[in-house]
C-alpha cells in the first residue's frame, strides 16, 4: 500500500477446484482494476485470461479464457490495483495524531458485510470459507498487523518492509483484516497462553489498559463457557480513528472506534467504561459466534449479532456484577427491540435476504436487540445448565463450518428434551410480538387466584392486522412472594387460564405481575394497574419489573389502547416519585422526555398544557435529584454515578430555567474554563458534562458560551471529549448559532463517523431546532448524499433519523415522505419507512393527549 498517494497494488493466488468444464470464472470485485489473470491446472500449462470484465452493479468480475479450463484442482492468479479510500469501507485510510502532534495516515480494513471485494477479488459470501496467507509490503518505518502473528518481517534492500503472516484458520472473507501505521501497545497473557494486545495511536498506549483487562478476563470466561478454547495464538484489538460502526470482530484482530476501546482512567464516565466493556465482550463473543461458527447466509445474521448481544451482557455482568447489567438490558436492548418491532415496517429476526446488498438494512435492533431478547427468553425456559450444554454441543459440532438457525434449535432440543424449535419459531420467523391482556381475576376457595389471559399482536399504532400467535413462556411474581421466578408455563393458544397460588398465610395475592423479570419480549396490559402501582411505591416489585411495567404502559398509551390512556399513564408515573434505582430512572427519563417531545410538537396550541407538564415533571424529579446532588461521592458506585447522570440530564430538560440549577451549572462551567485543568475543581464529571454544557448554552442570550465551547473543542484530541461538544452544542440559544452548528457538520472538519451527532444536538434542542435541521437537510441533501455515497448506509440512516424523527404530526410525515419520494435513498428505504411510521404513531398519540384531561394530573 502507498499511504502518500492512497493507492495499492496486489496479487493473489487461489487454490480452486473446477467441477465442470468452463471457459469463465466469476468472482466478486468492486472498485478494483484487474490487470491480468491466469489459471494453472494441476497438469499442463497456465491459461491466460483473454478478457476481464466487471459488472458494476453486481460487483462481479468475469474472467474469460481462450480454452476450456479442465476439471480438477488448479491455481487462479490475479493482479489488481485499487484505492485506499476515505469511506470507512474496504481498505481505507484514517488520520491520527502522533505523540509529537503531527497528523499522519494509517490504513485499515472493514469488510463486513460486502467489502472484502473492495480490497481483493474473492468469493465474498459467508459460506465461501478459505484459509488466507497474507503478505504486506510497507514503508520500513511503519508496522502492520493482521489476523495471525507475523511469520516473517524483513527490511529489503530497496528499503521497504516485507511482512508475511501465518495462515489463518478456515474463515469467511469478511473476517480478514490488516492495519498499517504507527502503533503503541499494551499486552497481557490469558491463563490459556493467548497473547492479548491493545494497539493505540503513538503515545496513548495506557488508554488501552481497561479494555485489555476486560479482554483477558472475557477470553478466559468464554473458553470455559463454550468449552471450545479460543483457537488462535493471539488476540489483537486496535483503535481506528475513523470507523463507521462501533467495532468489527475480525478473527484475531478486532478493530474498534476509538471511543469504544480507549479510555482515560482519570476522566472516563461510568457510561463510557460500561460501553467499552460491553463492546469488548460483544466482539470477543463473535470469535465463537460468527467466526468459529458462521451463518450460512445473511438471513441468519441474528445467529451472529443476537447471540453476541446476549453474550456481551452475560459476560460483562459476570465481570462487573455490581453494574446491574441485566436490569439495564431490559431498559436498553429489549426496549429498543420492542420499539422497532412494534412497527408494521419491522421485519422478522430470520429475514429473507435475496440480494446480499439487502443485509445492510438489517444490521438493526431486530437482529441485535430482539435477537438477544429471544436468546434471553430461551435461557429462562431451559435454565442455565441446559442452555450452556446445548451451546457447547453446537460449537463442538459446527466449528469452522456454517450453520442455519435449526442447527442451534436441534442442539438445545437434544440436551433438554424440550420443543425448542416449536417455542422459538414464532419468535424468529414472524415479525412482531404479543400483547397479553390480564383480566377476569377470580379468587378460588383455597385463596389461589385465577387470571384470564389473552394474546394479540401488538402494534405501535394500535391496529390488529391479523391473528398470529406466539408460544409465550409465562412467568409471574405475586404479592408475598420471595421474588423468585415461577415455573415456566407455555401459552400457545389465543386464551389461557393461569392460577397463582395463595401467598404467605394462605392469603390471596392482591397483585400479580406477569412477565416477571421481563424475560420475554412482549407487552402486558392489566384491567386494573392500581395494585401494581402500589407495589411500585412500596418497592415490592424488583427493578426489572418496575421498569418493565412503566415501559409497557407508555407503549400502550402511545398505541391508544383502551386499558392505558395518557391520564392513566401519568398517574402511574406519579407512583415512581420515591424511585431510587438508576435503571428505573432511565426508563422514567425515556417516558418523560418522550411525552415532552410529543407535546412540544403540538406548538402554541398546547403551550399551556406543555408548561404544566414540565412543572409537574420537575416536581417529580427534584426530590431524588436533591438527594443525589451534583457532586460525586465516595460511595456512589457505578449505578450511583449513572443515576446522577440521568437526573442532571433531566434537570437540563425540565429545570433549565430554575435559578439554582442554572447557578450550579454556571459555577461548574466557570470552574472548568477558568481554573487550570490540573486542579480537580476544574473537572466537570464526564457522566454529566453534556447537560451542564446544555444548561449554560441555553441560558446565554449571547454567543459567548458558544464561542468558548467551540474554542475548547479546537484544543481536544480525544474523541470521547469531542463527543461532549457534539452532543451539547446544538443547545445554543439562537437560530443563528444553531445554523452555525449545522454548517459546521457539513464543512468537512468533523470526521465522517461523527458529523451526524451535532445534527442530532440541534434537532433535539427545541421545536425550532428540529425544523431548522429539517430545512438544512433539504437544502444540503445533494451534498450529503454525495459525501456518503460509498460509505456505510448506517451513516445516512443516522442523518435521516436525527434530522426528522422528532416530528409528531401527520402533515410533517407527508412532507418528509414526499421529499424522499422525490429524492430516493434505496439503501435507507427501510429506515425511512420506519421513521415515517414512528412519526405517524407519535401524531396519533399527540391527538389522544390533547383530547384527554391530563390537566387533572399535571395541575393537581
Amino acid at each position: 500500500p502507498d499511504l502518500e498517494n492512497f493507492v495499492f497494488s496486489g496479487s493473489e493466488t487461489v487454490a480452486v477446484n473446477v467441477v465442470s468444464p468452463t471457459i469463465q470464472i466469476k468472482l466478486h470485485a468492486r472498485e478494483l482494476y484487474l490487470s491480468e489473470a491466469s489459471f494453472k491446472p494441476a497438469q499442463g500449462d497456465a491459461l491466460e485470461a483473454v478478457e476481464i470484465s466487471v459488472h458494476l452493479k453486481d460487483h462481479v468480475a468475469t474472467l474469460i479464457f481462450a480454452d476450456i479450463l479442465p476439471v480438477g484442482k488448479g491455481v487462479l492468479s490475479i493482479k489488481f490495483r485499487g484505492e485506499i479510500n476515505n469511506q470507512m469501507a474496504g481498505f481505507y485510510r484514517s488520520q491520527y495524531v502522533d505523540a509529537q502532534g503531527n497528523k499522519k495516515w494509517m490504513g485499515s480494513t472493514q469488510f463486513e458485510a460486502l467489502d472484502a471485494r473492495r480490497a481483493f477479488p474473492c468469493w465474498d459470501e459467508p459460506a465461501r470459507k478459505a484459509t488466507f496467507k497474507l503478505t504486506l509490503t510497507i514503508p520500513k518505518d511503519l508496522e502492520a498487523l493482521s489476523n495471525m502473528p507475523q511469520a516473517d518481517n524483513i527490511i529489503q534492500a530497496s528499503g521497504v518492509r516485507r511482512i508475511q503472516f501465518l495462515p489463518t484458520p478456515r474463515m469467511s472473507t469478511y473476517l480478514l483484516c490488516w492495519c498499517v501505521g504507527e502503533f503503541d501497545s499494551v499486552s497481557a497473557l490469558t491463563k490459556g497462553g493467548v497473547l492479548c494486545k491493545v494497539f493505540t495511536p503513538p503515545g496513548r498506549g495506557e488508554s488501552g489498559r481497561f479494555a485489555l483487562d476486560v479482554a483477558v478476563r472475557t477470553l478466559e470466561l468464554y473458553d470455559d463457557f463454550f468449552r471450545v478454547p479460543y483457537p488462535l495464538p493471539k488476540l489483537d484489538m486496535i483503535a481506528i480513528m475513523d470507523f463507521a460502526m462501533g467495532a468489527m470482530e475480525n478473527w484475531g484482530l478486532v478493530t474498534y472506534r476509538e471511543v469504544d476501546l480507549l479510555i482515560d482512567e482519570a476522566k472516563a464516565s461510568s457510561a463510557q467504561r460500561q460501553r467499552v466493556a460491553s463492546v469488548v465482550t460483544h466482539e470477543l463473543a463473535h470469535q465463537w459466534f460468527g467466526n468459529l461458527v458462521t451463518m450460512e447466509w445473511w438471513d441468519d445474521l441474528w445467529l451472529n449479532e443476537g447471540f453476541a448481544s446476549w453474550t456481551q451482557t452475560f459476560a460483562a455482568d459476570a465481570l462487573f456484577p455490581d453494574w446491574g447489567l441485566w436490569t439495564q438490558f431490559v431498559c436498553d436492548d429489549q426496549s429498543a427491540a420492542l420499539r422497532l418491532d412494534a412497527l408494521k415496517t419491522s421485519h422478522p429476526i430470520q429475514v429473507p435476504i435475496k440480494r446480499a446488498e439487502e443485509v445492510e438494512e438489517v444490521f438493526d435492533a431486530i437482529s441485535y436487540c430482539k435477537g438477544a431478547s429471544v436468546v434471553r427468553l430461551i435461557h429462562a425456559v431451559l435454565g442455565h445448565a441446559k442452555f450452556q450444554e446445548g451451546l457447547q454441543v453446537y460449537m463442538e459440532r459446527h466449528q469452522y463450518g456454517n450453520t442455519e438457525t435449526f442447527h442451534l434449535w436441534r442442539a438445545w432440543e437434544e440436551v433438554s428434551g424440550k420443543p425448542v424449535a416449536q417455542i422459538m419459531g414464532s419468535w424468529t420467523e414472524q415479525m412482531g410480538y404479543p400483547l397479553v391482556t390480564v383480566a377476569g381475576r377470580t379468587v378460588n376457595a383455597d385463596q389461589s387466584v385465577t387470571l384470564s389471559l389473552e394474546q394479540r399482536w401488538f402494534l405501535g399504532d394500535g391496529s390488529e392486522p391479523d391473528d398470529r400467535l406466539w408460544t409465550i413462556p409465562i412467568l409471574f411474581t405475586a404479592e408475598g412472594g420471595d421474588g423468585s421466578l415461577s415455573d415456566v408455563v407455555l401459552m400457545s393458544d389465543r386464551t389461557m387460564k393461569l392460577t397463582v397460588p395463595a401467598g404467605p398465610g394462605g392469603k390471596a395475592p392482591t397483585w400479580v405481575k406477569l412477565n416477571a423479570g421481563q424475560h420475554v419480549p412482549m407487552r402486558v396490559v392489566y384491567d386494573d394497574v392500581r395494585p401494581l402501582a402500589a407495589a411500585v411505591r412500596s418497592m415490592a416489585l424488583g427493578p426489572e419489573d418496575r421498569a418493565g411495567l412503566l415501559l409497557d404502559a407508555y407503549a400502550l398509551a402511545k398505541a391508544g389502547h383502551a386499558g392505558m390512556d395518557a391520564v392513566s399513564l401519568l398517574t402511574l408515573v406519579g407512583a415512581y416519585g420515591g424511585e431510587t434505582h438508576a435503571t428505573v430512572w432511565d426508563s422514567l427519563a425515556s417516558v418523560l422526555l418522550g411525552f415532552d417531545k410529543i407535546l412540544l410538537a403540538a406548538g402554541p396550541s398546547a403551550q399551556a398544557t406543555h408548561g404544566a407538564f414540565v412543572a409537574w415533571a420537575a416536581k417529580l424529579i427534584q426530590p431524588t435529584a436533591a438527594a443525589v446532588g451534583w457532586e460525586d461521592r465516595p460511595d456512589d458506585g457505578h449505578l450511583g454515578k449513572l443515576l446522577r447522570s440521568t437526573l442532571v440530564a433531566l434537570q437540563a430538560r425540565f429545570c433549565s430555567g430554575d435559578p439554582d440549577v442554572v447557578a450550579t451549572a454556571q459555577r461548574m462551567w466557570n470552574d472548568f474554563f477558568e481554573v487550570p485543568e490540573g486542579n480537580p475543581a476544574a473537572q466537570i464529571p464526564a457522566d454529566y458534562k453534556v447537560p451542564v454544557f446544555k444548561i449554560v448554552l441555553k441560558n446565554d442570550p449571547t454567543s459567548a458560551a458558544f464561542d468558548m465551547l467551540m474554542k475548547h473543542y479546537d484544543t481536544l484530541t480525544v474523541n470521547a471529549e469531542r463527543k461532549h461538544v457534539y452532543h451539547a452544542i446544538g443547545a445554543a440559544s439562537s437560530a443563528a448559532l444553531k445554523r452555525r452548528v449545522l454548517e459546521w457538520t457539513t464543512s468537512g472538519t468533523i470526521k465522517m463517523q461523527d458529523f451526524f451527532y451535532p445534527i442530532g444536538s440541534v434537532s433535539g434542542s427545541s421545536p425550532e431546532g428540529l425544523q431548522q435541521t429539517w430545512e438544512y437537510l433539504q437544502e444540503n441533501f445533494a451534498n450529503i448524499r454525495a459525501f456518503l455515497a460509498k460509505a456505510s448506509p448506517s451513516l445516512m440512516d443516522a442523518v435521516i433519523v436525527y434530522s426528522v424523527a422528532g416530528f409528531a404530526t401527520d402533515e410533517k410525515a407527508a412532507e418528509i415522505e414526499a421529499f424522499f419520494q422525490a429524492n430516493p435513498v434505496p439503501s435507507s428505504a427501510r429506515k425511512i419507512s420506519q421513521t415515517l411510521e414512528g412519526i405517524r404513531t407519535n401524531a396519533k398519540f399527540l391527538r389522544s393527549i390533547l383530547s384527554a384531561d391530563i390537566d387533572s394530573v399535571v395541575r393537581a
